[in-house]
């Protein structure tokens, strides 16, 4: 999958960096205490990192990709990890969790199990945004990336190996890059 990203860094960051993300911000960090604990999962162009931490949130910029972790490093002077939500294990919780575009990278098994054991990445009362392509076919894409479609079922699986979870808003949006043939799902949850 990093494949992918290690090979397009540049490129995939100079078509994202600019997408305009504020609908979704608008959603989500009203939601938040004044400068609560971010987690961007899969950072990319680190462009919502950059937004969050000048709002004066302390965020973590997470992404699995070193040269987009090299890109992120030129525009977010906060802390980047580079690996994946997978392995990577925070010394502490965080209040809001940033998902925007990167589980679609996932397996549906790999989503569930990141929600089953989200108590090591999100505090008691915290907010998880996350958005993925919602009428794409799951699987292998042309450029070998590996998509997950978005669907409400997945939304009621996440409701269901977590009972904690509790469903706060969806919501599907067109492409802010005007690409068509998709939707996107934007899904905010709450830990409870």
């Amino acid at each position: 999958m990093c494949e992918y990203y290690e090979n397009n860094a540049k490129r995939y960051v100079a078509e994202t960096i600019s997408a305009d993300m504020s609908k979704q911000y608008q959603r989500f960090l009203p939601l938040l205490k004044e400068k609560a604990r971010i987690l961007d999962v899969g950072s990319g162009s680190g462009r919502d990192a950059c937004y969050f931490q000048n709002q004066g949130y302390q965020v973590t910029a997470l992404e699995p990709s070193k040269n987009l972790c090299r890109e992120i490093r030129k525009v977010f002077s906060g802390e980047i990890v580079c690996s994946d939500i997978q392995n990577y294990r925070p010394d502490k919780g965080f209040d809001g969790i940033w998902a925007c575009a990167s589980f679609l990278h996932l397996q549906e098994k790999e989503v569930l199990w990141f929600f089953e054991k989200i108590n090591l990445y999100l505090n008691d009362n915290g907010i998880v945004y996350l958005s993925g392509k919602s009428g794409i076919p799951t699987g292998e894409a042309e450029d070998g990336r590996y998509f997950l479609e978005f669907t409400e079922a997945l939304v009621e699986n996440i409701l269901v190996v977590n009972e904690r979870m509790k469903l706060k808003e969806l919501w599907y949006t067109e492409d802010v890059s005007g690409r068509k043939g998709f939707r996107w799902m934007n899904i905010v949850l709450k830990m409870v």
